[in-house]
């Protein structure tokens, strides 16, 4: 062989080789870009993915958020109307227990014997002074009828009239004024102690 052809030979296997080495080369490079498209593709889908999982969570964290919000609000309302209704009706007991003068027991004493007769026992707080019963007595002494008057510890305010032949007892104490005045409330006040 002449060093022509073998050099013509030589030249010949390289260029194939290169080109061969190039097809391949190509070839991974397709490959490559193909599998890093896929990739691409794979992560947008698993971002879309993911980022609807977390504003479907954010979603819900929010909706619980509003919901214990409004229960609260809710739970903070009844509580300052409960409140109010409390500190209302204790003002009405002060005002109302304050409103006892012996000119009222004598007075209602006075009416509660005219309407109910004989046989009646009124009983006074504990604490009333000795000087307002005395002069209770003295007032109704004059009366057809005279009653009981007595007290009782039990009592805190006002009086407990009982009807001793029929069986009966009714206490007239600011406590069950001021229950009474609470449930006539003017509509008003009622609509404030309501409104939710």
């Amino acid at each position: 062989m002449s060093e022509h052809t073998l050099d013509g030979l030589i030249a010949k296997v390289k260029s194939e080789a290169i080109e061969a080495s190039e097809k391949e080369a190509q070839k991974i490079i397709a490959d490559a870009k193909h599998k890093a498209q896929q990739l691409l593709s794979k992560a947008e889908a698993d971002k879309v993915v993911l980022l609807d999982e977390a504003q479907a969570k954010a979603d819900a964290l929010l909706d619980k958020g509003k919901v214990a919000l409004n229960q609260a609000a809710r739970d903070v309302q009844i509580s300052v109307k409960n409140d109010i209704q409390k500190l209302f009706k204790s003002v009405l007991e002060t005002e109302i227990k304050d409103g006892f003068t012996p000119e009222l027991y004598v007075k209602v004493i006075s009416k509660v014997i005219d309407q109910l007769g004989s046989h009646v026992s009124i009983a006074l707080p504990a604490d009333t002074k000795e000087d307002l019963v005395n002069a209770i007595k003295q007032s109704v002494a004059k009366s057809k009828t005279v009653p009981e008057i007595i007290t009782k510890h039990n009592l805190l305010s006002g009086l407990s009239v009982t009807k001793t032949d029929e069986g009966w007892s009714y206490e007239i104490t600011a406590e069950e004024i001021a229950d009474l005045l609470n449930q006539h409330l003017s509509n008003k006040w009622v609509e404030l102690l309501r409104n939710d």
